[in-house]
Protein backbone atom coordinates (compact mmCIF):
# COMPACT_ATOMS: atom_id res chain seq x y z
CA UNK A 1 0.00 0.00 0.00
CA UNK A 2 2.69 2.17 0.52
CA UNK A 3 4.08 1.60 -2.73
CA UNK A 4 1.10 2.77 -4.24
CA UNK A 5 0.94 5.71 -2.24
CA UNK A 6 4.29 6.39 -2.98
CA UNK A 7 4.09 5.99 -6.49
CA UNK A 8 0.65 7.81 -6.56
CA UNK A 9 2.31 11.21 -4.76
CA UNK A 10 5.16 11.12 -7.17
CA UNK A 11 3.01 10.50 -10.13
CA UNK A 12 1.35 14.04 -9.14
CA UNK A 13 4.33 15.50 -8.63
CA UNK A 14 5.32 14.85 -11.73
CA UNK A 15 2.48 15.75 -13.83
CA UNK A 16 1.97 19.03 -11.92
CA UNK A 17 5.30 19.99 -12.54
CA UNK A 18 6.93 21.61 -15.64
CA UNK A 19 10.83 20.46 -16.41
CA UNK A 20 13.60 21.76 -17.78
CA UNK A 21 15.50 19.63 -17.17
CA UNK A 22 19.38 19.97 -16.60
CA UNK A 23 21.84 20.11 -13.75
CA UNK A 24 20.54 22.86 -12.33
CA UNK A 25 16.40 22.35 -12.43
CA UNK A 26 15.34 19.01 -11.34
CA UNK A 27 13.50 16.77 -9.41
CA UNK A 28 14.37 15.01 -5.75
CA UNK A 29 14.05 11.23 -6.36
CA UNK A 30 13.07 10.70 -2.79
CA UNK A 31 10.39 13.68 -2.11
CA UNK A 32 9.56 14.71 -5.87
CA UNK A 33 10.53 18.08 -4.99
CA UNK A 34 11.43 20.31 -7.67
CA UNK A 35 14.99 21.60 -6.84
CA UNK A 36 17.58 23.91 -8.91
CA UNK A 37 21.21 23.76 -8.50
CA UNK A 38 21.42 21.60 -5.60
CA UNK A 39 24.88 20.71 -4.19
CA UNK A 40 23.20 18.09 -2.24
CA UNK A 41 24.61 15.01 -4.43
CA UNK A 42 25.64 11.01 -4.20
CA UNK A 43 27.28 9.16 -6.93
CA UNK A 44 25.04 6.75 -8.63
CA UNK A 45 25.69 4.33 -11.57
CA UNK A 46 28.48 6.46 -12.86
CA UNK A 47 26.21 9.30 -12.00
CA UNK A 48 25.37 12.11 -9.82
CA UNK A 49 21.94 12.23 -8.43
CA UNK A 50 20.74 15.15 -6.66
CA UNK A 51 18.44 15.85 -3.60
CA UNK A 52 16.62 18.89 -1.98
CA UNK A 53 17.81 17.64 0.99
CA UNK A 54 20.60 15.65 3.23
CA UNK A 55 17.79 13.86 4.76
CA UNK A 56 16.53 12.57 1.06
CA UNK A 57 20.38 11.93 0.36
CA UNK A 58 20.70 9.74 3.23
CA UNK A 59 17.17 8.00 2.59
CA UNK A 60 18.37 7.25 -1.29
CA UNK A 61 21.53 5.77 0.22
CA UNK A 62 20.08 3.67 2.71
CA UNK A 63 17.74 2.01 -0.02
CA UNK A 64 18.79 3.12 -3.56
CA UNK A 65 16.85 -0.13 -4.72
CA UNK A 66 13.60 1.83 -3.82
CA UNK A 67 14.06 4.85 -5.37
CA UNK A 68 16.44 3.20 -8.45
CA UNK A 69 13.45 4.25 -11.17
CA UNK A 70 13.72 8.50 -10.03
CA UNK A 71 17.33 7.88 -9.90
CA UNK A 72 17.61 6.44 -13.39
CA UNK A 73 14.86 8.95 -14.43
CA UNK A 74 16.99 11.76 -13.13
CA UNK A 75 20.64 10.04 -14.73
CA UNK A 76 18.77 9.79 -18.23
CA UNK A 77 16.65 13.58 -17.93
CA UNK A 78 19.89 15.45 -16.68
CA UNK A 79 22.16 13.51 -19.80
CA UNK A 80 24.37 11.98 -17.85
CA UNK A 81 23.20 8.26 -19.43
CA UNK A 82 21.62 8.29 -23.31
CA UNK A 83 19.73 6.13 -24.80
CA UNK A 84 21.60 3.61 -27.15
CA UNK A 85 18.83 1.19 -27.51
CA UNK A 86 15.38 0.07 -27.20
CA UNK A 87 14.91 -0.18 -23.20
CA UNK A 88 12.12 -2.84 -23.75
CA UNK A 89 13.86 -5.30 -25.64
CA UNK A 90 18.05 -4.03 -25.83
CA UNK A 91 17.53 -3.73 -29.89
CA UNK A 92 19.44 -1.01 -31.69
CA UNK A 93 17.84 1.64 -32.53
CA UNK A 94 17.40 2.59 -36.11
CA UNK A 95 19.08 5.93 -37.24
CA UNK A 96 17.14 8.28 -38.97
CA UNK A 97 14.52 6.33 -39.01
CA UNK A 98 11.58 7.83 -40.62
CA UNK A 99 8.77 6.97 -38.09
CA UNK A 100 10.60 6.55 -34.98
CA UNK A 101 8.39 5.15 -32.23
CA UNK A 102 8.32 7.68 -29.65
CA UNK A 103 7.17 7.26 -26.00
CA UNK A 104 6.88 10.59 -24.42
CA UNK A 105 6.83 10.54 -20.61
CA UNK A 106 7.14 13.60 -18.42
CA UNK A 107 8.78 15.35 -20.83
CA UNK A 108 11.00 12.92 -21.88
CA UNK A 109 10.98 11.35 -25.01
CA UNK A 110 12.34 7.78 -24.98
CA UNK A 111 12.55 5.68 -28.58
CA UNK A 112 11.16 2.08 -28.89
CA UNK A 113 12.17 0.08 -31.88
CA UNK A 114 9.05 -0.89 -32.96
CA UNK A 115 5.18 -1.07 -33.19
CA UNK A 116 4.88 -3.79 -30.57
CA UNK A 117 6.95 -2.16 -27.91
CA UNK A 118 4.90 0.86 -28.73
CA UNK A 119 1.74 -0.79 -28.47
CA UNK A 120 3.12 -2.63 -24.92
CA UNK A 121 3.68 0.68 -23.79
CA UNK A 122 0.47 2.21 -24.92
CA UNK A 123 -1.43 -0.32 -23.21
CA UNK A 124 0.19 0.85 -19.33
CA UNK A 125 -1.02 4.03 -17.00
CA UNK A 126 1.59 6.86 -16.93
CA UNK A 127 3.39 5.56 -13.55
CA UNK A 128 3.79 2.09 -15.12
CA UNK A 129 5.09 3.07 -18.61
CA UNK A 130 7.28 5.55 -15.83
CA UNK A 131 8.33 2.10 -13.79
CA UNK A 132 8.59 -0.25 -17.14
CA UNK A 133 10.86 2.65 -19.18
CA UNK A 134 13.29 3.25 -16.33
CA UNK A 135 13.62 0.20 -14.35
CA UNK A 136 17.09 -0.86 -13.80
CA UNK A 137 16.68 -3.24 -16.31
CA UNK A 138 15.31 -0.94 -18.98
CA UNK A 139 18.47 1.14 -18.06
CA UNK A 140 21.06 -1.42 -18.61
CA UNK A 141 18.97 -2.47 -21.93
CA UNK A 142 18.38 0.79 -23.19
CA UNK A 143 20.94 3.82 -21.93
CA UNK A 144 24.78 4.21 -21.13
CA UNK A 145 27.05 6.58 -19.43
CA UNK A 146 27.36 9.71 -21.41
CA UNK A 147 30.96 10.31 -23.31
CA UNK A 148 32.31 13.04 -21.00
Amino acid sequence: MSKLLSYVVFSFTILTTSFAFNEKDTVCPVSGEKIKGSKIKAEYKNGSVSFCTESCKMDFTKNSKKYATLGNYQLVSTGQYVQTNCPVTGRKLKKKSKNPKIVSINNKEVELCCGGCMKKTSKMAETEKFDFLFSDKALKKGFKVASK
